[in-house]
């Protein structure tokens, strides 16, 4: 629905006041994002998935908005902290994301999605309170990057065929 208003107030004036009240909006929620975190985990996962829908969604001359890469990187390594892999909704927000959105990122800067799948993989080796399903979301997404961003019809089974049965 953004993208649209978007496009049509583009269109219509030739600039974006929405996309500008957008990007502003984006950046105070980014500046208290650890107040946000504090005060309700609920918000602080709505908040990434939202930015990230947003860098996924949102784009200038058919590329990603580059104003976004850094703050989406830095919620997503917030996903990665230990304590934050210890909430499962945290977890899954992280591993959602990634799915959406860790290809384009890698594509604007590899060294930080690099420095964030090592804390991953430190994570998954050596956090030993990790529960058993944050091990086995970490380890597909660990699966799914080393795949190219693709899940193999091996991986889909292994992880997913208790699910549908």
């Amino acid at each position: 629905m953004c993208y649209t208003i978007i496009q049509a107030e583009s269109k219509e004036s030739g600039r974006s006041i929405f996309r500008s009240s957008l990007l502003n909006r984006l950046q105070t929620e980014y500046r208290n994002r650890e107040e946000m975190r504090a005060r309700s985990v609920q918000e602080w996962v709505c908040y990434v998935s939202f930015i990230c829908n947003i860098f996924d969604y949102l784009r200038i001359n058919n590329m990603p908005m580059l104003a976004l890469v850094n703050p989406v990187y830095d919620c997503l390594f917030q996903l990665a902290q230990p304590e934050s892999l210890q909430r499962e909704e945290e977890v899954d927000c992280l591993v959602l994301q990634l799915h959406k959105v860790g290809e384009q990122l890698e594509k604007m800067n590899a060294q930080k999605m690099d420095e964030l799948f090592s804390l991953l993989r430190d994570s998954f080796l050596l956090q030993n309170a990790l529960g058993s399903l944050a091990q086995l979301l970490l380890l597909e997404m660990i699966e799914y990057r080393a795949a190219g961003w693709k899940m193999t019809d091996a991986a889909q089974k292994y992880y997913y065929s208790e699910v549908s049965e």
